[in-house]
């Protein structure tokens, strides 16, 4: 798995680079990056929120880890300690979490690790709405979209990036769909589509020219949001009515459809944090979670 962490290490280094570039377009260069919370993920009940937090070494009991908050941003816990555990997704019935290198229990005592062949790697990782499988996509000579069981086993690639050249994939509400991000050559960078689950009706729905990432369904099956250049968007299923809600990252819908909970850089001229905020999805009762 050595392989697998050094693809995942480039990834979150890449992530923490772009949301730090912001602040030092107007800030000075001795910017200092405290500390991370990326890739929410809302438990089906919407209880709870399953994140990425990236510590700092220099800060007392700050480890780095796959960390669980009520969804007030209270009761924070510690699930895994370990690197690079992110893009968590529960299971249907709310017990379990996958992530990129394995699945967990919410008790955190029953773990297993993804042991992929050729090096391959859990990227952004899907439960399906039946439970039975999980979708995720990997890069490389064995590229593409793969869906697997729960006990990551009967592992069969769904499409190759011959078929479908893009990556992120995630299950529509009703199982039926896809929304991925595509990347094209004449763009800057990757533009949200949809397809069937059968491969056909690829429909694209961004078209802007900038760095579209992250689409994520919403549990009512209307709506799409998705972060494009380090901003929160939502839009119907078909690509129409796009509009902004904040800036930030990896936006994930609480049940209702009503809320998003997301990633967003914090920091003044000296010192940078990225923490969860909720937003609802008309722009109001905007709310920090982590501190």
């Amino acid at each position: 798995m050595k392989a697998s962490f050094k693809i995942i290490i480039v990834i979150s280094c890449f992530a923490t680079v772009t949301f730090a570039c912001n602040i030092l377009e107007n800030g000075p260069t001795d910017l200092t990056i405290i500390n991370e919370d990326l890739t929410p993920a809302v438990s089906p009940d919407g209880n709870l929120i399953a994140y990425y937090h990236q510590g700092n070494p220099n800060l007392k009991n700050d480890s780095s880890g796959l960390y669980i908050i009520r969804a007030d941003g209270s009761g924070k816990r510690l699930l895994l300690s370990c690197e690079y555990l992110l893009n968590p997704d529960w299971s249907p019935d709310g017990k379990w979490i996958v992530y990129t290198s394995g699945i967990i229990n919410l008790q955190g005592d029953s773990i297993r690790t993804f042991q992929g062949s050729d090096n391959m790697v859990l990227g952004f990782p899907d439960w399906s709405p039946d439970g039975k499988s999980i979708l995720f996509n990997a890069s490389g000579p064995n590229g593409g979209f793969y869906i697997c069981d729960p006990f990551f086993k009967n592992i069969r690639l769904h499409f190759s990036e011959q078929q479908i050249s893009g990556y992120n994939p995630r299950w529509s509400p009703d199982g039926k769909k896809f929304v991925y991000v595509k990347i094209l050559q004449d763009r800057a960078g990757g533009e949200i589509f949809t397809v069937d689950t059968s491969g056909v009706n690829d429909l694209r729905l961004t078209d802007n020219n900038i760095d579209d990432q992250n689409p994520q369904w919403s549990p009512d099956g209307s709506m799409i949001a998705w972060n494009s250049n380090e901003q929160i968007y939502i839009m119907n299923i078909d690509g129409k009515n796009q509009r902004k809600l904040d800036d930030g990252e990896s936006p994930s819908w609480t049940p209702d459809s009503n809320y998003i909970i997301y990633s967003k850089g914090n920091g003044d001229n000296l010192h940078y944090r990225v923490l969860l905020w909720k937003i609802n999805i008309n722009g109001s009762s905007k709310t920090q979670l982590t501190f």
